[in-house]
Order: C-alpha cells, then structure tokens, then sequence
C-alpha cells in the first residue's frame, strides 16, 4: 500500500511540476493583470500546491530518509511565497496581515534555522562537501531572507513601500516560479553529466536556475517600476 501510494503521488508531483513550468513562464510573459495572466496565474498557484502536498506526502511516507527531510525543507521555502505572493493581491488597498501571514511568515523563517540545523550537525560529522549540508546552508539563509522581508513589514519594523502588493507579488510568484525550474533542472541535468562530478556541479543545477530565473524577474520589476514612474527610465 505504502509503495502504491508513493507511486500515484508521484505521477501528480510531476504532472503539477510540469503545470506549474507552463503556466508560470506564461504568467511571466503575458501582459500583468489581463485574462491569460490570471487564469495562468491561478494554475500555477494550484500546481505549487499540488507539488507541496505531495512532498508533504513523501515525508510522511519516508520520514527517516534525509532526502525526504531535505525535499520537505524545500517544499516550504518553494510553497512560502506561492502562498504569500498570492496573499498580496489580498492588499492591494494596504498592507493589513493577518495573523495566518505572521505565522507562515515565522514558519518559514523556522524552516530555515532546521535548514541550518541540519547543515551544521552534518559538518560537525565531517560532512563538508555533502551536496545536502551545502544545499541546507543555501536555501536556509533564503528561507531566513523570506521571513526577515516578510516580518520587518508584518510587525510594523517598516512602512511598506509605494505599490508594495504589486511587487511583492511579482517577486514572490518569481521566486516561486525558480523553485519550479529549479526541480526541473534537478531532474534533468543529473542524468546527462558523468558520474563522480564534484559536489559544486550538482550544487550548481540547484542554485543557476533559480539565478538566472532572479535576474529575468529583476528585469520585468524594473521596467514596471519605470512604468509606474516609481524610477525614472534609464536607470
């Protein structure tokens, strides 16, 4: 039974990823706020839900697998700000949190101190160049970056900028979108590379995605940030 169930959360893991790969790189493309940016958008937001379901799953089914802890730990730093990107267009009039956004907030950022956790444990047992201590450090300093950005506003530390929702949300559903490439590129790239690479080539396939995809974000929130005359163009 366990073996059954693992196996038909897997079909819906990778048909949500490959969902979630379409209909963000058109929600990213399409004009921000139309019908097909919508409609793409909400797709998206159900497939990174399905995806961080079955994760879930994964852990319950597998709890004392590291790899399973890992993948769990990277299921939330990925869902966070799908959910909470989806959450701004809830504050368009202000930001006005609620106490759900507080807890996820903090949530993410206890995710990330397990990350961390993890990642020191493994190097107090000589475990430098494991790939999943590296990748714990990584995503557990990103996961700590969400929830300082996050709880700095939440808690009222600073006033949330001019058109705040409407950034926050592009950045966020971004991030989310890197996550999605990202578990592609993890599944992809690994089985056309030789065997025995160093340890930095498979931390690379988990980090280049979600850098270039940050880079392409970067570049959309500037030129609607020139948009709303909120920088002035050539800048």
């Amino acid at each position: 039974m366990e073996t059954l169930i693992f196996k038909y959360a897997l079909i819906i893991h990778v048909i949500c990823g490959f969902l979630s790969l379409v209909t963000g790189a058109v929600a990213m493309s399409v004009k921000k706020g139309g019908k097909t940016h919508n409609v793409a958008g909400l797709i998206f937001y159900w497939a990174m839900f399905g995806i961080f379901v079955t994760t879930v799953l994964f852990f319950v089914l597998y709890p004392e697998k590291i790899k399973y802890q890992f993948f769990l730990t990277i299921g939330i730093v990925s869902f966070y700000p799908n959910w909470s990107g989806k959450r701004m267009l809830q504050m368009k009039k202000g930001l006005s949190p609620t106490l759900t956004d507080k807890v996820a907030a903090f949530g993410i950022g206890i995710s990330g101190l397990v990350m961390l956790g993890y990642a020191f444990y493994g190097f107090l047992n000589g475990n430098i160049q494991d790939v999943f201590q590296i990748l714990f450090v990584i995503f557990g300093i990103v996961s700590l970056f969400n929830a300082y950005g996050d709880l700095k506003l939440y808690l009222g530390f600073q006033q949330a900028p001019k058109m705040h929702w409407f950034f926050a949300h592009a950045g966020k559903m971004t991030g989310a979108y890197a996550a999605a490439m990202t578990a592609f590129f993890v599944n992809i790239v690994p089985r056309y590379l030789p065997d025995n690479l160093p340890s930095a080539y498979q931390v690379a396939t988990w980090v280049v995605p979600g850098i270039l995809i940050g880079i392409v974000g970067n570049r959309i929130s500037k030129k609607y940030k020139v948009k709303f005359k909120l920088i002035p163009a050539g800048k």
